[in-house]
């Protein structure tokens, strides 16, 4: 069923309907970032002294403040939702149903939008738990985080502003330059020709659409002198590789802030006594004795993952990899328009979508116990949570697409 939308957000709505248009929210721009010095964006959503939301913000000490929010809202996708849901005229990524509703040259109008959906009918697996906190698959603990929740591992408050920076950031996507204590992009602003009010942009993900600027965004810099080639597209993926060939950046790099073990060898383990964001890092340790417990009835054993950042043409087998695969989205090089070669990069956002789902999982990737696999014993998907891992495309066709069996 869809959310109930708060009666609250009317008030917000009626002034976002003057503040914005359709069309004009894209990637830190509009009023996500890019601001001039006489901006009305900030009015769109923030009262200085009569903010009535409870929500709150986390500064540099941990204590919390109000984000000085003109709603009622009493969580941030609520918020969110004024504009990016499916009856909001502020954005035309409605973000609840993943769909587009614009008419952006190079994009679909009605497509599905490259991340999918938070909608719980159109996508029944969803990367947002609101309300509480929730665990990342392959987390940082080296006993991993999932089937031992009880042991008071951490845990992750999962909304949109775990992943987003509303005011802009060096990223792609406004994707955050610091999710989960870890650092994913950033500014330096002690670089050749740059200031400190002027940083040079060091950003983990950047894009092959056309016109996005090689370095990452600027900060500090009116959203029209950055966007006057852009072209942003939000229904044919696009990612590119890291700046720099980094293969432990890119979109991989940046998921691994949460899902750590994911970009580590095989029987990678952690000693976390130096804890991200209090000044240290995990210390790795590989110990193939060790390995971890996934919940999937093996026990602590070594894990083997699926190659990251690893480019298709050096995949040597029967058949050739498909580097055409229908549905799946590489990682190109910059400025290629998203055209797939055996060069481009396999990443997490090959096989995987990050807001949510409807791929369906049957048969044999819907079973109960991986250590007697029977064909839909399951909860109609991946255990241990019964979900389709945020898969692109029923069952396992992210792995006949590209491999061709």
């Amino acid at each position: 069923m869809r959310r109930i939308r708060l009666l609250v957000f009317v008030s917000a709505l009626a002034v976002l309907v003057f503040a914005l248009t359709p069309g004009v929210a894209t990637a830190n721009f509009g009023p996500h970032g890019g601001y001039s010095m006489d901006t009305d964006s900030c009015a769109g959503c923030h009262r200085a002294h009569t903010a009535a939301s409870g929500i709150t913000w986390t500064r540099s000490d941990n204590t919390q403040g109000s984000a000085l929010l003109m709603s009622t809202a009493s969580e941030v996708y609520q918020f969110c939702y004024t504009c990016h849901d499916s009856v909001g005229l502020g954005a035309d990524t409605n973000v609840e149903e993943g769909v587009y509703e614009g008419t952006l040259a190079g994009n679909t109008t009605g497509g599905r939008l490259n991340a999918g959906g938070f909608d719980a009918g159109m996508f029944p697996t969803s990367h947002m738990y609101t309300g509480a906190s929730w665990f990342a698959y392959g987390g940082a603990t080296d006993a991993g985080l999932l089937g031992n929740l009880g042991d008071g591992d951490p845990q992750i408050v999962m909304s949109c502003t775990s992943c987003h920076d509303v005011h802009g950031s060096s990223n792609y996507r406004l994707l955050k330059d610091r999710v989960n204590g870890r650092t994913v992009g950033g500014y330096d602003p002690a670089a050749a020709g740059f200031t400190p009010e002027n940083p040079m942009p060091t950003p983990w993900v950047v894009s092959a659409e056309p016109g996005y600027p090689a370095m990452g965004w600027l900060l500090h810099e009116p959203g029209a002198a950055q966007m006057a080639a852009y072209q942003p597209n939000y229904t044919t993926p696009m990612h590119a590789k890291a700046p720099g060939l980094n293969t432990a950046r890119g979109i991989s790099g940046w998921c691994s802030a949460c899902h750590i073990q994911y970009m580590q060898p095989t029987g990678a383990v952690f000693d976390t006594s130096l804890t991200p964001g209090e000044g240290g890092t995990e210390t790795l340790v590989v110990d193939t004795a060790r390995g971890y417990d996934s919940n999937d009835g093996f026990g602590a054993a070594v894990r083997h993952r699926h190659p990251i950042n690893v480019d298709l043409a050096g995949y040597l087998g029967p058949r050739p990899i498909n580097v055409n695969a229908p549905g799946l989205a590489l990682s190109h090089d910059p400025g290629n328009a998203g055209v797939n070669e055996a060069s481009d990069w396999m990443s997490c956002l090959t096989c995987h979508v990050a807001h949510g789902s409807s791929s369906e999982m049957t048969g044999y990737a819907n079973v109960a116990d991986s250590r007697d696999p029977q064909p839909n014993s399951g909860t109609g998907g991946v255990p241990p949570s019964g979900g389709n891992s945020l898969l692109r495309l029923d069952n396992r066709g992210v792995c006949q697409s590209c491999h061709n069996k």
